[in-house]
C-alpha cells in the first residue's frame, strides 16, 4: 500500500512511500495532475476532486483534490472517499441493468410527465391526461430525464436485478487499489417509489471520484472494468525491485451493453445536461473530439443516512452544499481515458462539473499534443 500523503515529485515522476518501509514511482502524470490541480483550485469550492485513468490499463493518471475552507484535505480523502451521493451518475447503472437485465433498448420508449427534480407516485403509472411527452431510454440519459428511468426500472427490472448491477460496478465493496479507498454504498429498496427514486439517482447510493472515473471506464472498455493502480514502479526499504501483482480487468457487462450505454452517454454532451459545456449555440463542438459521459446534481440533506462530508469545517455558513458530477470518457468512439468531476458548490456559486471537465479533457489534450489550442477551447 502507498501513502499518498507523501506524494512528491522527483524529477520527471511522482514517487511516494509504501507502507513498512520503501518508495513507490507513480502512474501520475506531471504535467496533467498539475493542471488539473490548477484548475480545481482556480474554482475556490468548499469541496473539489478529479481523477483520470487511462483505458484500458487502468493507470491513474490524475488524483486531485482541492478545498477552499478546509486546505488540510488532500487529494486522497476528496479522491478516494464517497463523501457525495452517486445521485444522476447512477442512472448510467440503472441503464445497464435495464438493457442487461430488463432486455430494454436505448430506443424503447415511455410516456411520461413531471420527473423534473423529483420522483412522486403518479410517475410511475400511465396517466394519459397528463402524459403528453413520450421519449426513450436514450433521451432519459442524455437528458437525465428522472421520470423516464424511474417509470423504465419499475416497469422492466426487480430490486435484484438492478442490485446485481450494482455490485458487478462495485459498489458495496471495496475496489482493489494501491491505496486505501472506502466502498462506495448501495441500498436497493424493495418499495416501488424508493426503488424508481434509487434508480434515477435519488441518494441510496454514494460514490468516490475514483470509483467514478471507473465506472465510466468499464463503459468505454467494453464492459471490462480495469484493474485501477498508481503504483508504476516500487522498491523495498534495501533497494531491491518488488514485483507487483497484475491485476486483470474484470467483466461487468456484455461488450454490446456497454457499447449501447457509451452511445446514449454521448446523447449527454450532444444534445442533453452537459451540452453548453461542449458545444456552441450552433452545435459546434468546443473541443477537437467528441465526449461521452453522464452528470449529476443534488443538495446535501444533512441527514444520518446520507453519505458523510470529508470535513463539516468545509461546509459553507448557510449549510448548503450542492453535489455536482460529472464522469465520462473520451475520445468517444476511441477512449484513452476515463475520468471523474465531483464539485461541492456553495449556494452563491453553482459550478457544473461538465464546466470544469471540458477543462480537463482539453488539458489532457494539451499535454498529449493533440489539441494545439485545448487550454484555449477549455476556457471558452
Amino acid at each position: 500500500m502507498v501513502e499518498l500523503d507523501t506524494t512528491a515529485l522527483r524529477g520527471s515522476h511522482f514517487v511516494a512511500d509504501l507502507e513498512g518501509g520503501g518508495l513507490a514511482q507513480l502512474t501520475l502524470n506531471p504535467a496533467l495532475q498539475r493542471s488539473v490541480e490548477e484548475v480545481l483550485a482556480s474554482h475556490h469550492l468548499p469541496f473539489a476532486a478529479a481523477a483520470v485513468v487511462s483505458i484500458p490499463d487502468g493507470k491513474v493518471l490524475v488524483l486531485a483534490g482541492s478545498s477552499k475552507a478546509d486546505p488540510s484535505l488532500d487529494a486522497a480523502t476528496l479522491a478516494l472517499r464517497p463523501w457525495a451521493p452517486a445521485a444522476s451518475v447512477f442512472k448510467v447503472v440503472a441503464a445497464s441493468a435495464l438493457l442487461q437485465e430488463g432486455h430494454v433498448e436505448p430506443i424503447t420508449r415511455v410516456c411520461y410527465h413531471g420527473g423534473v427534480s423529483s420522483i412522486l407516485r403518479d410517475n410511475l403509472v400511465d396517466l394519459p391526461a397528463l402524459d403528453r411527452s413520450c421519449a426513450s431510454l436514450g433521451y432519459g440519459i442524455g437528458k437525465s430525464q428522472n421520470a423516464i428511468i424511474a417509470k423504465l426500472a419499475v416497469r422492466n427490472l426487480r430490486p435484484e436485478q438492478l442490485e446485481h448491477i450494482a455490485t458487478a460496478f462495485g459498489f458495496g465493496q471495496a475496489l482493489d487499489f494501491d491505496a486505501e479507498m472506502e466502498a462506495s454504498e448501495v441500498d436497493i429498496p424493495r418499495d416501488p417509489l424508493e426503488f424508481g427514486r434509487a434508480a434515477a439517482g435519488f441518494w441510496h447510493s454514494s460514490l468516490s471520484v475514483l470509483h467514478g472515473a471507473m465506472l465510466a471506464a468499464t463503459i468505454a472498455n467494453r464492459g471490462e472494468m480495469p484493474a485501477a493502480h498508481i503504483v508504476e514502479k516500487a522498491v523495498d526499504p534495501q533497494g531491491a525491485t518488488i514485483k507487483l501483482p497484475k491485476l486483470p480487468a474484470r467483466r461487468v457487462l456484455d461488450p454490446a451493453v456497454a457499447e449501447k450505454v457509451g452511445e446514449m452517454m454521448r446523447l449527454t454532451t450532444t444534445m442533453g445536461t452537459a451540452r453548453h459545456s461542449f458545444r456552441d449555440r450552433k452545435g459546434h463542438p468546443y473541443l477537437p473530439i467528441e465526449v461521452a459521459g453522464k452528470t449529476g446534481t443534488l443538495f446535501y440533506r444533512g441527514r444520518p443516512q446520507d453519505p458523510a462530508l470529508p470535513s463539516m469545517v468545509a461546509l459553507p455558513e448557510d449549510g448548503q452544499l450542492g453535489y455536482s458530477w460529472f464522469v465520462g470518457f473520451a475520445p468517444a468512439d476511441r477512449p484513452k481515458i476515463a475520468f471523474a468531476v465531483l464539485l461541492g458548490n456553495s449556494s452563491t456559486w453553482p459550478l457544473k462539473a461538465h464546466a470544469v471537465a471540458r477543462q480537463l479533457v482539453a488539458e489532457y489534450l494539451a499535454a498529449e499534443g493533440g489539441a494545439k489550442h485545448g487550454r484555449l477551447l477549455a476556457r471558452r
